[in-house]
């Protein structure tokens, strides 16, 4: 397990797409581990591939209640209620902004072995994958600004 550099703004790789993850294998495992190291030493509640320079759909999210989920080729599949909060991003360091984002979302994705499951994230989780998902898409939070 290493702690990776961030990718920060303007790094046009943080608009690119990531793509479908298809090898379940101790590449994978790697990054992941990687991840949740990298997201640990920032203080970051999410972080996703991209924002190490990793073009897959892997992205983890700490939750309040079940600690850190990883989320292999996540979807959301229900999307419900509506908040606005703060939100930052470790890729766009000293910059927040208010954001309405859903107060509960269920995702379906896939463990680090490739196995499918669903969870329902809620409140600061549900933003916090709402933002990690949207890292997948090539959008950072600031392009959601007014």
């Amino acid at each position: 397990m290493a702690k990776r550099n961030i990718i920060k703004e303007p790094n046009e790789i943080l608009r690119k797409r990531s793509k479908g993850v298809t090898e379940f294998d101790t590449r994978l495992h790697q990054l992941l581990d990687d991840l949740r190291d990298t997201m640990q030493s920032a203080a970051g509640v999410g972080i996703a591939g991209v924002q190490v320079g990793i073009l897959y759909r892997v992205c983890l999210v700490n939750t309040e209640d079940k600690g850190i989920i990883e989320l292999v080729n996540p979807v959301i599949i229900k999307a419900t209620g509506k908040k606005s909060g703060e939100e930052g991003c470790l890729s766009v360091p000293g910059h927040h902004g208010m954001l309405a984002r859903p107060t509960k979302v269920t995702v379906r994705a896939q463990d680090r072995n490739g196995k499918f499951f669903e969870h329902t994230f809620v409140d600061r989780s549900a933003v916090c994958v709402c933002h990690e998902l949207d890292h997948l898409d090539g959008v950072l939070f600031v392009d959601r600004l007014g």
